[in-house]
């Protein structure tokens, strides 16, 4: 028996292509679906950073908010700082942060007349420049600048308060100044 080589080889090279197409067409398939699965561990991994970073920027959000109402409850008064709404501040920030700043007013009190008095103090709540970052701990901490405006014994004083605050259950925790280097 004799075969054809033409059609030996025209069959053998058909057999070659459809093994070829059905193997391209298995990978093609797989393909797809590990294209597919990937696409839909994307969307579901962007909903759940989406989700995330929402309720960051809400808490920031409500962190900038209880930050500003801290300066202006502390900051602005026109005779003393007896004036400072204390019950606010113990609202606002731990018992840590309430006595510290009732230290700081009995002290700026106890001064005689004859000595620097801040009469007047102002800060403007859209001057307030807030800088959130993340601390060692994993905990959100906020650098604020906030010009000051005050008036000593009649002479005015501007100036900018540059403090660390950081914040924890809707209250401040911490609150250290600092001096920031000049440009």
């Amino acid at each position: 028996m004799t075969f054809d080589k033409v059609k030996t080889s025209l069959f053998v090279s058909t057999i070659l292509l459809l093994v070829i197409s059905i193997v391209l067409g298995i990978a093609t398939v797989k393909q797809s679906n590990q294209k597919r699965h990937l696409q839909n561990k994307l969307n579901a991994t962007q909903k759940n950073l989406d989700s995330i970073k929402s309720k960051q920027d809400t808490s920031q959000n409500e962190a900038e908010k209880i930050i500003k109402e801290f300066y202006k409850t502390v900051y602005n008064y026109d005779k003393s700082q007896k004036e400072i709404s204390m019950t606010t501040v113990k609202e606002l920030a731990t018992d840590n942060i309430y006595k510290e700043l009732q230290n700081e007013i009995n002290v700026n009190n106890s001064y005689s007349p004859q000595q620097n008095i801040i009469q007047k103090s102002t800060v403007k709540e859209n001057e307030i420049k807030i800088l959130a970052y993340e601390s060692s701990g994993n905990s959100l901490q906020y650098l604020v600048t906030a010009p000051i405006y005050q008036v000593f014994n009649g002479t005015k004083n501007n100036f900018e308060i540059n403090q660390i605050i950081q914040i924890e259950n809707q209250k401040i925790t911490k609150r250290t100044t600092i001096k920031l280097g000049q440009e």
